[in-house]
């Protein structure tokens, strides 16, 4: 068994439609536009607002942005984080350990997200060196891989696509 976590960078694109349904799938704010998932994280409290909650899913979110059925997470490593933070939170916290796989995890590679046309505030970086190092302790010790064909600014070993679904499927 492994878990999936779907960020919001543009090359999910491909997989996001197309991979079949995971076990254990955690997403980024607006993610349920695009496939279901067991859980969302958001960070943004606009975000977290205008998300419309759907039966059996849990959705995770930081004290700042409290709302109500939201699970608000008091924890100082997702303070200053963002919504990837978050996710590998709820990973780590809600699941036995086992494999992760980051998916559309663009840190580094451009500041674009497949939300853009719904957010407020348009392109922005969607990353910090903080975040980054928030991910690698959240994650010691646990098998994790950012899936992607390019080179993002991560700590965690990067998977290519095609051996990602070669293990996957």
């Amino acid at each position: 068994m492994s878990i999936v976590i779907w960020f919001n960078g543009p090359s999910q694109k491909d997989l996001v439609q197309s991979l079949p349904r995971q076990p254990i799938e955690i997403g980024c704010n607006y993610i349920e536009k695009l496939r279901p998932v067991d859980a969302v994280a958001a960070f943004d409290i606009g975000v977290v607002e205008q998300i419309k909650m759907q039966e059996g899913v849990e959705y995770y979110t930081r004290s700042d942005a409290q709302m109500p059925n939201w699970n608000i997470i008091v924890n100082q490593i997702v303070s200053g984080g963002n919504s990837g933070v978050l996710a590998c939170w709820v990973a780590v916290e809600k699941y036995p350990q086992q494999p992760v796989y980051i998916l559309g995890c663009d840190w580094g590679i451009n500041d674009v997200s497949s939300f853009d046309h719904i957010y407020q505030t348009g392109p922005r970086r969607k990353y910090t060196t903080h975040s980054k190092k928030k991910i690698e302790n959240l994650f010691k010790n646990w098998e994790v891989y950012v899936v992607h064909d390019g080179n993002p600014d991560v700590s965690l070993p990067v998977m290519k696509k095609d051996n990602f679904l070669q293990l996957i499927q």
